[in-house]
């Protein structure tokens, strides 16, 4: 949405058309980042409302309607259309919500900002709410009307049923960011890490590693437990092969890489080496600090250990401009998105699914031939008096 005190009032002016009264308006704080408007100009649109007799405040409630009870009056008549929104109303433009986790997760927000650039481009009216906790979400749904197409991000949160109950209500098409959902009346648009794992380990092999570890979180994820039934499938299939697994206890939105150098460190024998040559690692969201974890553990990268990341090949932050990188790309997963949004429109009868992002990489520095790091520690080694 444009920041203009026009779109604010035109905001509002739906919510009171769609509330019930006890409906909870957005609070003073979101209204103003949402439309980067100023205190005073949200509580003049605030008084606006209660001199048309709309909306009540009472301390510990918050700010909520009322309904329309009473005669109409001159600012309750429709707003006149504007070529511009006239346009927009001809070319069928929908109203969409984008649901985003407030975490520090940067895929999360890269894909939201790239998403919303690309309906607003097509001239569809966006709204980009962020929730901290399920509680959160619902609070802010009760003061918004009702959408044509709501996306929602868990990004490794569990999604309450309650809440999408809430958002199949306020929304006709409700989309999932992640494969997460699979047989409801739900699109989801996800990775599924089996097909760029084993592509990492083919590059892998290619480079002449043998001992090679997949690490990853113990969370059980759709998507990361089908990654580690392809990792059990090349064990069976690739005896040649000497595969290990590295159980990580976290989440990318916590200390995550910390947590997996921990675990490498654990792995180290008496001599200091691990008992493989090469990692695929799942989760990575800074590569330059985990480059330097890795580097203050006495592992550098490939010197001692070649790496392969599973993540976002189109995120600087991911692969730090220097990991050999397997995944998808952010790009690829706002296409999705964007697609199945304009599938369901146009044929709200189609079969609900799950859809797959395609498998890019981005070549890097962390590769390196068993031999070759082996040779660079034994150059970096100090020779003895």
């Amino acid at each position: 949405m444009r920041s203009t005190s026009f779109d604010l009032d035109q905001f509002l002016d739906e919510l009171a058309r769609d509330a019930r009264p006890g409906d909870r308006l957005p609070t003073i704080r979101e209204l103003m980042r949402r439309f980067g408007a100023s205190q005073m100009l949200v509580q003049r649109a605030f008084q606006n409302l209660k001199a048309r007799g709309l909306i009540e405040s009472q301390v510990g409630r918050g700010t909520y309607f009322v309904g329309r009870g009473g005669p109409a009056t001159a600012a309750d008549a429709p707003r006149p259309a504007t070529a511009s929104t006239e346009r927009t109303r001809q070319s069928g433009a929908k109203s969409v919500l984008l649901l985003r986790r407030s975490i520090s997760i940067a895929r999360g927000r890269v894909l939201v900002e790239g998403l919303q650039r690309r309906l607003a481009a097509e001239g569809h009216r966006v709204l980009e709410l962020s929730y901290s906790d399920p509680e959160h979400a619902l609070a802010a749904l009760k003061g918004l009307p009702r959408f044509d197409a709501c996306v929602v991000q868990s990004t490794f949160k569990t999604i309450p049923i309650g809440l999408l109950a809430a958002l199949r209500d306020k929304s006709e098409v409700l989309a999932v960011d992640g494969a997460a959902l699979v047989g409801t009346d739900v699109e989801a648009v996800g990775t599924e890490w089996g097909e760029p794992l084993a592509a990492a380990v083919a590059l892998l092999r290619q480079h002449g590693h043998r001992r090679i570890a997949y690490a990853s979180t113990t969370h059980p994820f759709l998507a990361t437990q089908l990654g580690r039934r392809r990792f059990e499938t090349l064990r069976r299939t690739l005896p040649e092969l000497e595969l290990h697994e590295v159980d990580v206890p976290g989440l990318p939105d916590g200390d995550y890489a910390r947590a997996l150098v921990e675990q490498l460190k654990a792995a180290l024998g008496a001599g200091g080496q691990l008992p493989f040559s090469a990692l695929v690692a799942w989760g990575i969201e800074d590569g330059a600090r985990f480059r330097s974890l890795l580097a203050e553990a006495g592992l550098p990268i490939p010197a001692a250990l070649s790496v392969v990341l599973l993540g976002r090949t189109d995120l600087p932050n991911e692969h730090a401009d220097f990991f050999h990188t397997v995944g998808c790309s952010v790009a690829d997963q706002v296409d999705a998105l964007n697609q199945v949004l304009h599938a369901r429109w146009a044929d709200p009868s189609a079969p609900y699914g799950v859809r797959l992002t395609p498998v890019t990489a981005r070549a890097g520095a962390s590769v390196a031939a068993p031999a070759k790091a082996a040779a660079e520690r034994s150059r970096a080694r100090p020779s003895r008096p």
